[in-house]
Order: C-alpha cells, then sequence, then structure tokens
C-alpha cells in the first residue's frame, strides 16, 4: 500500500498538523507514504519524521502548470494506491485523476460546519468534482451530514474519523502563575476577542493568572484587532498575543489548562493535545468538542460567544486546583483511549479496504 498525502502548506495549523501526524503514523505502520506540500513547507514539516517523504511542489498560483508536472511526476515514480488530499487540495487531486485516473482519490475535509459556512462558502463548486472523488471524511458529524444531504456522494462514501494528536511529550517546570493556552490560528471563528472579554470580566475577581494566545495570523486585520482590543482594554498584563510554534509539546509543557473559544469548530486537533498534556480544559460546546469531553465529564464546556460563562469557566479551574489537575488527567486518560492514532487507523484501514481491498489490518 502506497499513499500520497497533498496539503496546500505546512504552516501550523489543525489540518497541517494532522497531514503531519498521519504521515509519521503511516511510517510507524509500516505504510509507504509521501507527504507532498503544494505552497509553503511552514515549521511543521519539520516535524516529518522521515524527512526522505517529505516534498515540495513550490506552486505560485492555482494554474501553475510546472508545479502540476512536478506533481504528476511524483505521482509516475512513487506509484501511490491512494492520494490523500487535505482541504483545498482536493482541486489539484482532482485534476490529478484526469491524467492518472486509476489513482482512487480521498478527500480529507477538515471544515467545521455552521450558518455562516453555509451562507458564506457553501462549496457548491465541488459537485462538479464530485465523481473524481472516490471517499470523503470529515473531521466532525455535521460536516458529514451536509454533504450527505447535499448528495455530494453516496452515504456509505462518507465517512467521519476523529482527528488524533500526535506528540513527542516534553516535560518543563511550568510557571508559578496559573497560565491558559489558546492554541488557534487567528481567525474571527476561533473566538480570541471572546477570550479577551472573558479577561476583561475575571481580572475584577482576581489576578493570578495570565493567558497566552498563540497562533498564526492567517487573518492579520484579525490578529491586529485582537492585539488592540489587549492593549486598549489595558490587559497586556494577563493576555499576550503570540505567533506560531512549531514545538508544540514544549508550548504545552509551559501552561495549565487549555482554552478554546471557537464559534464553529470541527474537531481541533489542539484540544486532544491539551489532553494528552493532561491539561483541564474550558471549551466552547461547538463541533465535536462537547464528544471529545465527553459532554463535561472531562472538561468544562460553555456556549459559544458567551465571555461570562467562559470566564466563570476559567474562574472554576483557579479556585479548585486539585479539581483542575484531576480532570486533566482523566482527560488525558480518555484521549488516549478514544483518539489516539491506532482508532483512526481502524476506520481508515476499512476505508483503504473499499478502495483498493487491500487489507492491511490482517498484515
Amino acid at each position: 500500500m502506497r499513499i500520497l498525502q497533498l496539503i496546500d502548506t505546512l504552516n501550523p495549523g489543525g489540518a497541517e498538523r494532522m497531514a503531519v501526524n498521519l504521515a509519521n503514523t503511516f511510517s510507524e505502520v509500516g505504510i509507504e507514504n509521501q507527504l507532498v506540500v503544494s505552497r509553503n513547507q511552514g515549521d511543521l514539516g519539520n516535524l516529518v519524521q522521515d524527512q526522505a517523504t517529505l516534498f515540495l511542489l513550490e506552486k505560485k498560483k492555482t494554474t501553475d502548470w510546472k508545479a502540476f508536472r512536478k506533481l504528476l511526476s511524483l505521482v509516475d515514480q512513487f506509484k501511490p494506491d491512494v492520494v490523500h488530499a487535505h482541504g483545498t487540495s482536493v482541486y489539484w487531486g482532482a485534476a490529478l485523476k484526469l491524467f492518472r485516473p486509476k489513482v482512487k482519490l480521498i478527500w480529507h475535509d477538515h471544515l467545521g460546519i455552521s450558518e455562516e459556512v453555509i451562507r458564506n462558502n457553501p462549496r457548491t463548486e465541488l459537485k462538479w468534482i464530485a465523481s473524481k472523488i472516490d471517499f470523503l471524511i470529515t473531521a466532525n458529524e455535521s460536516t458529514r451530514a451536509y454533504w450527505i444531504e447535499l448528495g455530494l456522494k453516496p452515504q456509505n462514501l462518507i465517512e467521519y474519523l476523529p482527528n488524533f494528536p500526535y506528540l513527542v511529550t516534553s516535560s518543563k517546570v511550568k510557571p508559578t502563575l496559573f497560565t491558559f493556552l489558546h492554541l488557534a490560528n487567528y481567525r474571527t471563528e476561533k473566538g480570541q476577542k471572546n477570550i479577551v472579554e472573558a479577561v476583561k470580566i475575571l481580572k475584577e475577581k482576581r489576578d493570578d493568572f495570565k493567558v497566552r494566545l498563540v497562533g498564526m495570523a492567517i487573518d492579520q486585520t484579525w490578529e491586529r484587532a485582537v492585539a488592540e482590543k489587549v492593549s486598549s482594554t489595558s490587559l497586556s498584563k494577563f493576555i499576550s498575543v503570540e505567533g506560531p510554534v512549531s514545538n508544540v509539546a514544549e508550548l504545552l509543557s509551559e501552561v495549565h489548562a487549555g482554552l478554546v473559544a471557537s464559534d464553529r469548530e470541527g474537531l481541533p486537533v489542539a484540544l486532544l493535545e491539551y489532553g494528552l498534556a493532561a491539561l483541564p480544559v474550558v471549551s466552547t460546546a461547538v463541533g465535536q468538542c462537547p464528544e471529545v469531553l465527553g459532554n463535561g465529564d472531562y472538561g468544562i464546556l460553555v456556549p459559544a460567544a458567551d465571555c461570562k460563562a467562559l470566564a466563570d469557566g476559567m474562574d472554576e479551574l483557579l479556585s479548585n486546583p486539585e479539581k483542575a489537575l484531576k480532570m486533566g488527567k482523566s482527560f488525558q486518560k480518555h484521549v488516549k483511549d478514544n483518539y489516539g492514532s491506532s482508532q483512526f487507523m481502524k476506520g481508515y484501514n476499512d476505508i483503504l479496504f473499499l478502495l483498493t481491498q487491500v487489507n492491511l489490518s490482517s498484515n
């Protein structure tokens, strides 16, 4: 079995981390694989354990024929059974099938679905390439339901497979000051401003905490607006607005709790990474977050865009350190038991067998 993954960049982000996680997992279980990056290798490329499997197309524009020829050449040399395209790379995956029709194409859709997404980005153009997609994996149940309702593919060819984390654990002495981490790229739907409002409320009650906002400025206007809001509300003592990091394991070892403040989500890889690091979590009840947190058994769930509820959740962890520690340990066990790479690969092997009739689980 040979699998070629295709992704636009390896800049820090959830889909990008999943592509790296899959590359490392494929290598560990003995599946020959390549990870082909269209535009920019980014910092996450350094986390691919077998660097010989990583390739860059240096794509400059959507219709970059030189880069596409490089992709065709890689496919001809590697002869993959399956091309696993993440996100918007599905368009080049579909174009590839015009020239190499025997290759099976899996599209991994990482986008969370909300009314706003359906209104502003319904992606109806995908119906024109649906015949080239052999199987569709979604990162949450609602996205799967959306594509089934639209009839993009038959129901048996659309499956939700939970993301999984992949961390090489790191141990550092945590700072004395209780520190919350929000690990997400700067986009409006990620809720950074809601965190600022929550901190504004919480600081009126206590000052024994800090929040680190860490991520890439995908939306630079939003990132600047968040930084300006922190400054204009005199919260720089409590909140640091930071850029992306490549060593997530080290970052997680430096903090005490994790935050998810999104308005919509799929299954955020960061949430699973919080779990592996045994961090207690306050999360908005969006996407698969309630499922991952056992509907509140393994973390604190709050409504989206509710800064008061978010502040209360943060206060609860601060006020009950022993409960927070116990919650983090329980969450860690839950993630290891239910969201590890082996769980993902069970479902993935079924998909590969459906497409290729090769049963990897019997090997």
